[in-house]
């Protein structure tokens, strides 16, 4: 038992160096796309505030992780161990492609997947189920409608009025340092979500657990946005539309703010697919040209295969570590 415990907190620290690599782009990629933050500081300020996110908030998702799904006292180390190996591997191989996805959805289905294979969906909280992935499908159109509101009043009210005066360019500017303040805010949110999702399973379990995990993971974040979080901050900040410091501060808030409100009832939600839906959004407000709809398909299509990969491979990977003997305790 004590070694599928420490195999689990090591592969939980490397789940949030993962994790935080491909979610930290959803904070600060439109600072970089549009100009406002030049990569590194970027990433040192979305580390920051990541790290103070996953040390003082999160606590309500946390425990959806780790007793919302799978009842309390149901999980073993056994379990615990597949579903975070599971969910690394997949969110490595899409941190390799550059592919912003959902590290709660990898997360959430790896639990689903290893649920059935211990426990039975018959034991499950099929209910709670049900609610996050209600939460999946409304964060990115909620994200849509809000940048593309956002972005349409601060274009009308705002942008025009002063462009025919001659002072874009000064509201450009101010907007750049709003949008370094709206990145913040949505790197609280992300150290909330992402420290849930590192080391839900690992409190599940009833054999880990004190704020000393938390620290662990908080710290496994920070590496993952240092040392990898570039790659697919630039997918988030350049490929998707154009940005400008409005535009990009439009997409960043409208993330930060629904974000907020699912984390308020405990929800996992993606992080990921609330900004790119705002990114949309926005983009379709400054003008449908703009969005590059490949790339926008190739990240809606990994979404889609994330939830079933997880599943079968995290049943899979519990099914075969029963017939090398790795027994549950």
């Amino acid at each position: 038992m004590d070694a599928l415990i420490a195999m689990s907190l090591i592969l939980s620290l490397y789940m949030a160096f993962n994790i935080a690599a491909n979610d930290i782009g959803n904070s600060v990629g439109t600072a970089v796309g549009s100009g406002s933050l030049r990569m590194k500081k970027a990433l040192l300020l979305g580390g920051f505030f990541v790290l103070v996110g996953a040390l003082f908030l999160g606590g309500s998702v946390i425990k959806t992780i780790s007793e919302g799904i799978i009842p309390q006292g149901l999980l073993s180390p056994r379990t615990a161990l597949v579903i975070t190996l599971t969910s690394s591997i997949w969110i490595t191989f899409t941190i390799i492609k550059k592919i912003p996805i959902s590290g709660s959805d990898a997360i959430v289905s790896s639990v689903i997947g290893a649920g059935i294979a211990s426990i039975g969906i018959q034991n499950m909280r099929t209910d709670v189920v049900g609610f996050i992935v209600l939460s999946w499908i409304m964060s990115p159109v909620a994200g849509f409608l809000t940048g593309f509101v956002i972005y349409r009043s601060i274009r009308r009210v705002l942008i025009k009025p002063l462009q025919g005066m001659g002072m874009r360019d000064r509201l450009e500017k101010v907007f750049s340092y709003l949008q370094i303040l709206s990145s913040s805010f949505s790197a609280l949110n992300l150290g909330a979500v992402d420290i849930a999702v590192a080391t839900g399973v690992i409190f599940a379990t009833g054999y880990a657990g004190g704020y000393w995990i938390r620290i662990l993971g908080a710290l496994g974040l920070a590496s993952g946005i240092l040392l990898a979080g570039n790659r697919v901050t630039e997918t988030i900040g350049r490929r998707i539309t154009d940005l400008t410091p409005s535009r990009g501060f439009a997409a960043q808030l409208s993330a930060a703010v629904i974000v907020y409100l699912f984390l308020a009832y405990g929800m996992p939600v993606s992080p990921t697919q609330t900004l790119v839906g705002s990114v949309i959004g926005v983009g379709i407000a400054h003008g449908t040209s703009t969005v590059e709809y490949d790339v926008i398909r190739h990240i809606a299509y990994t979404w889609i295969v994330t939830i079933p990969t997880c599943v079968i491979l995290s049943a899979a990977i519990y099914t075969i570590t029963g017939f090398i003997c790795i027994k549950d305790f």
